[in-house]
């Protein structure tokens, strides 16, 4: 064996950049990459032994494959590509292979032995641009440092990690230089940190601590956090990170903690002392974040046993200003009972207290981090944004401005949402005059409530009016809600509510709301804190009435019938995400109104409401809404009628079937009273669809029938359309095939006559189907994407997805998997990019089932679990039945079939509850399969017997003849197979009358009879 140093690398994300770039463009960045990479090689004495997104290279010594590793990552940069890389040195076995075996297509050399897979998994654990090595390597590397080749190299140490199949963790060093960050990397599937605890080798994610989720991503600091590494490595136990307010000495602080959390093994403790003013308010503060409850014995003695009592563990104090006077009894009491732990402290100014370690956090380095941060904060206000020539001046002197500061810089950045970085700095030029002389820690307020305070002073009355009066809006506002809302005429020297607006974003006190660039118009909100005091303001002052009155009037415009309107014809859910953005104040409004007794303003803010509600959730707000509104006691009939409506839509989106029918009858009895005829016939149609979706056939049938005949009048045209649909998915449930076409057709034809192109879509999606599920794919995948085409035309993505999703089962069907996961995942794209919810669960389902149907059962259950996520977070009872059933099968095939049995018992018991036979029918069907699977075979017959009787019910003979089938196997199983050849028949004669094929599920189903049967 020869002792070789292992070199491993692979460039990260190669997958997506082919998809971004395309196939030619991406092949000719891998030619240009190789060609590069083996240049290196030939420069640096290595031997390639394998390719694939990266290389598999051997050098005789360690020396030689860092330097190709720091000039690998030099060129690859180059191309705009990002690498990692592994070293190892470790005997290895080479084996040639023959000349024969070459030709055709062995490597020529072969690598063998331990170190291999070790090296290799080194790499996998490295993030884009990181050179990571073991112990060997580095001790190897450190004897010929400092070396001229590789001049201002480092080494830094991450710990110990267990990788997949190598049975004791091993350390992990990282070889770079003094501009990296040398940050430990995140676990992988194949390998993880451990720390020493109690003897034992425990993984670093179960280490205590209680720091939050970084908001947003970090940027700089890496001279900071690498002197914060150094000095607690060094035996330093308080460290004191020392700024002006505003420099990020929490983000810091912080970010240090996560980084490194595997080198605190007693955990990491964050402990936030803003609100603290004395000794009493330090204990508080760290006794909740150490989760130690105090006694009635000394709080502070009782607080060092208990850091004492966690080993090697980090406490965090934040924000230590203003208690510095308690240090000595409280801080230092502490380092002097808990000798192993350490402390890191932010502050404005030392502490002076012995042992104590001082690092003075300045502002951001003009050059390059604030501008980068300036850039990065930017881009998440506006997509697309960068720093170029054209307006790099201007940032560099609005950074300057702000003297670096990270706090000030990203409030600057919050503004480019509507202002230019030359924009802002004219307003900067001004506005930051009188604060040029006001540096440092005495110039700098010393809580929240002040520095409002002295922000509040410096406006103008109306200014403090409109301010105050903002806080009326919840999740932010137009300049057109604010021109409705906000009343600053009593002062007539006040400028217009734009310029008004335009002020108090200037001075911070708008920002522009996050999340929301897709749209034209800009959406400003409140920081929180922010809000909170207006409101307190608005109330003092008695205006909260009058302010809630007229947001109320402005956002109850959006539930007029003409509104409505325009949601579901002039551009759809196009319109409808738009809404979403002001579902905060749809929902406000609403329920102000329901308070204070206005009906006009509360009903029509609900009809909006759930037209956001019932597309992404949740579904609670909008049923708890609705008994609200519903609940009130002057609403007129008219009034009364929406309100149960829209709380009837929404029950049925949740599968509520059976209350949203309730309120569907409540609907049409209030639209009679009023006398108004569309109200009333649009209630029946609803009646009616909820009666078919519950499998009550001959109920829903009469109800079309008795409405049809009445929706003659113009304006009716387009429900008229509907019922014809609907009778049509009445036909089709009962296996009427024929029957539902002729009804599909004509609501196609009269959709198409009304210009209706919406309705013209379903009616081709309603037919795809049909042709679908008789098995003509060719004339089901044309209706599928022409219904496509036109819901695009109108603006109406989430529907078109719909269609991409059909035409996903459609591939499904045929056996072309990878079309199918393709259109799947567009569909899903779409239904995130709308704020669809309820159906990104659904599509998540297909992607599980997608990979289900190819037997990949470990790649499902993420894609369907993650979907039961989404149904019992909106609320959508229906479809968690759907997806309790899904997993009950994928568990049944997975071997656990008790689990199996236990989900789809849930699975039937929602759909009992809600009302929804078909579905129920169907999972009793499922439940019973995995009965007989766990050789339950009474129990399986008496649930078939069960399933057959509600489908008989529900004259549905396409799902009876594949309930035959599932029958006949069960009696193969109780030893009956002459029994089971005649359910055969049934079965067969069955699919000839609906022309299926042996591709559908019926055709499927009878396949695996006949090969019981054999």
């Amino acid at each position: 064996m020869d002792q070789r140093a292992l070199l491993f690398t692979d460039v990260v994300d190669s997958t997506a950049l082919v998809q971004r770039l395309g196939d030619a463009a991406s092949s000719a960045l891998w030619v240009e990459h190789d060609r590069r990479a083996r240049a290196l090689l030939a420069t640096h004495a290595g031997q390639e032994i394998d390719r694939s997104d990266g290389f598999f290279l051997l050098f005789g010594d360690i020396e030689r494959a860092a330097r190709y590793a720091v000039a690998y990552h030099d060129a690859v940069r180059e191309l705009g590509l990002a690498a990692r890389v592994g070293l190892h040195v470790g005997p290895v076995i080479l084996r040639r292979n023959a000349a024969a075996d070459v030709a055709r297509g062995a490597k020529p050399v072969e690598a063998e032995g331990l170190a291999k897979p070790l090296a290799a998994r080194i790499m996998s654990l490295a993030r884009g641009g990181q050179t990571l090595m073991s112990e060997p390597a580095r001790d190897a590397l450190a004897a010929s440092l400092p070396n001229e080749a590789l001049a201002g190299a480092q080494i830094d140490r991450h710990g110990h990690y267990r990788l997949k199949g190598v049975d004791e963790p091993i350390l992990v060093f990282e070889l770079g230089g003094p501009g990296d960050a040398f940050t430990p990397p995140a676990d992988t599937d194949k390998a993880y940190r451990v720390v020493r605890a109690e003897g034992l080798w425990a993984p670093v994610r179960e280490v205590r601590h209680n720091l939050a989720p970084e908001r947003d991503a970090f940027v700089g600091r890496t001279g900071e956090l690498r002197t914060l590494k150094q000095g607690l490595d060094g035996g330093c136990r308080l460290l004191t990170l020392v700024g002006v307010g505003g420099t990020g000495k929490t983000r810091t602080v912080c970010r240090y903690g996560r980084a490194w959390l595997g080198d605190w093994p007693g955990g990491v403790y964050f402990c936030d002392l803003s609100e603290a003013r004395s000794r009493e308010g330090i204990h508080f503060a760290v006794a909740l974040a150490l989760s130690v409850p105090l006694g009635k014995g000394d709080p502070s003695l009782q607080l060092g046993n208990a850091i004492a009592g966690r080993g090697r563990c980090l406490v965090i104090l934040d924000n230590f200003e203003q208690v510095i006077a308690h240090a000595p009894v409280t801080l230092g009491h502490w380092m002097d009972r808990a000798a192993d732990a350490a402390f890191l402290v932010t502050s404005r100014e030392r502490l002076h207290l012995p042992g104590e370690a001082v690092l003075e956090i300045e502002p951001l380095s003009l050059a390059d981090e604030a501008i980068e941060l300036f850039a990065v904060r930017a881009q998440a206000q506006q997509a697309g944004f960068a720093v170029g020539d054209a307006n790099r001046a201007a940032v560099a002197r609005v950074v300057e401005l702000l003297d670096g500061l990270p706090l000030a810089i990203e409030l600057a950045a919050a503004r480019i949402r509507i202002m230019s970085p030359q924009q802002i700095l004219q307003r900067l030029q001004d506005r930051f005059r009188l604060l040029a002389g006001a540096r440092g820690p005495a110039a700098r307020q010393p809580t929240l409530k002040a520095a409002i305070d002295w922000s509040w002073d410096l406006l103008q009355p109306w200014e403090q009016a409109a301010l105050a009066q903002c806080s009326v809006f919840e999740g932010g506002f137009t300049l057109d809600a604010a021109e409705a809302v906000l009343d600053v005429k009593r002062w007539p020297e006040a400028s217009p509510v734009m310029d008004v607006v335009q002020a108090l974003a200037d001075k911070s006190l708008l920002r522009r709301a996050a999340g929301r660039l897709d749209i034209d118009e800009p959406h400003f909100a409140m920081y929180l804190s922010i809000h909170e005091y207006a409101a307190d303001k608005l109330h003092a002052g008695g205006g909260t009435l009058g302010a809630h009155s007229a947001h109320g009037a402005y956002f109850a415009r959006f539930g007029s019938d003409e509104a409505i309107e325009a949601l579901y014809h002039q551009g759809g859910v196009g319109r409808t995400r738009a809404l979403a953005l002001e579902i905060d104040n749809l929902v406000a409004a609403c329920r102000r109104a329901a308070q204070r007794g206005d009906a006009q303003t509360a009903v029509p803010a609900y009809r909006a409401a759930g037209e956001v509600l019932g597309l992404q959730g949740p579904f609670a707000t909008g049923l708890a809404l609705g008994a609200q509104v519903t609940a009130m006691q002057d609403l007129s009939a008219s009034l009364r009628a929406d309100a149960c409506a829209t709380l009837g839509r929404l029950m049925s989106v949740a599968g509520r079937l059976q209350d949203a029918d309730g309120c569907f009858g409540q609907a049409i009895a209030q639209a009679r009273i009023a006398g108004d005829a569309m109200r009333e016939l649009s209630g029946m149609w609803r009646q009616a669809d909820g009666w078919r979706m519950q499998g009550r056939m001959d109920e829903a049938r009469a109800q079309f029938e008795a409405a049809l005949p009445r929706i003659r009048e113009p304006a009716h045209l387009r429900l008229r359309g509907s019922t014809l649909g609907s009778l049509g998915g009445l036909h089709y449930q009962q296996g009427r095939m024929e029957d539902a076409r002729t009804w599909y057709e004509q609501a196609f034809e009269l959709h198409r006559q009304i210009g209706n192109r919406r309705g013209e879509a379903s009616a081709l999606t309603n037919l795809g189907v049909l042709h679908f599920e008789q098995s003509r794919f060719e004339e089901a995948a044309t209706h599928y994407a022409q219904s496509a085409v036109i819901q695009q035309e109108v603006g109406n993505r989430v529907s078109a997805a719909l269609s991409l999703e059909n035409l996903g089962v459609l591939h499904e069907r045929q056996g072309r998997y990878i079309e199918a996961q393709q259109q799947f995942e567009t569909a899903l794209a779409i239904y995130r990019e709308a704020g669809a919810r309820r159906h990104e669960g659904g599509a998540l389902d297909s992607l599980g089932l997608i990979r289900h149907r190819q037997h990949d059962l470990v790649g499902a259950r993420p894609h369907m679990m993650a979907a039961m996520e989404i149904y019992r977070e909106t609320g959508n009872l229906r479809s968690e039945g759907i997806g309790l059933c899904h997993l009950g099968n994928l568990d049944g095939d997975e071997g656990r079939l008790e689990d199996g049995v236990q989900r789809l018992e849930q699975s039937v018991d929602i759909f009992r509850r809600i009302g929804d036979r078909y579905s129920m029918a169907v999972a009793t069907r499922d439940l019973a399969n995995l009965l007989s699977a766990s050789q339950r075979l009474d129990e399986a017959s008496g649930r078939l017997d069960e399933a057959e009787a509600m489908l008989r019910e529900l004259r549905d003979e396409y799902e009876l003849g594949i309930t035959y089938c599932h029958r006949g196997r069960l009696l193969i199983a109780q030893g009956h197979p002459d029994r089971a050849r005649t359910l055969l028949a049934s079965a067969q004669a069955t699919a000839l009358t609906l022309s299926a094929t042996g591709e559908c599920n019926l055709g499927c189903a009878i396949a695996e009879l006949c090969e019981a049967l054999a």
